[in-house]
């Protein structure tokens, strides 16, 4: 399976890579969402792990424009939540159509059930 991670930290975007590595997934990385989104049309990955809280355009902001590939592509919401939390946050990305959503720090337990429905 092919999973795209979408985070601008560059050791949390090491962390999920190698996590995800470990579990036998094909993995491509961006530390932006307009790479995200190239990746996405370039890859069709089967699923995307994507940051909420990142400057510029966030995770939200990829959720909205990749909603027409719902039905094909399992989308992975996470965030640490800033100043306000994270529920708030991860709330408005399910409601936008994330099919999951994670509390950073992330495990590979939490990371594994979040993807076991793709």
């Amino acid at each position: 399976m092919k999973v795209c991670v979408i985070e601008d930290d560059p050791l949390m975007l090491s962390h999920l890579d190698d996590m995800l590595k470990r579990m036998d997934y094909q993995v491509m990385t961006a530390e932006t969402v307009d790479e995200g989104l190239r990746i996405v049309r370039d890859w069709s990955p089967d699923a995307v792990v994507v940051d909420i809280l990142m400057p510029e355009r966030d995770g939200l902001n990829f959720i909205m424009e990749t909603r027409h590939l719902r039905e094909t592509m399992h989308v992975i919401a996470i965030t640490g939540g800033g100043r306000l939390g994270p529920g708030p946050i991860l709330k408005m990305a399910s409601g936008l159509g994330a099919h999951a959503t994670l509390t950073k720090p992330i495990t590979e337990e939490a990371l594994k059930a979040a993807l076991s429905g793709v």
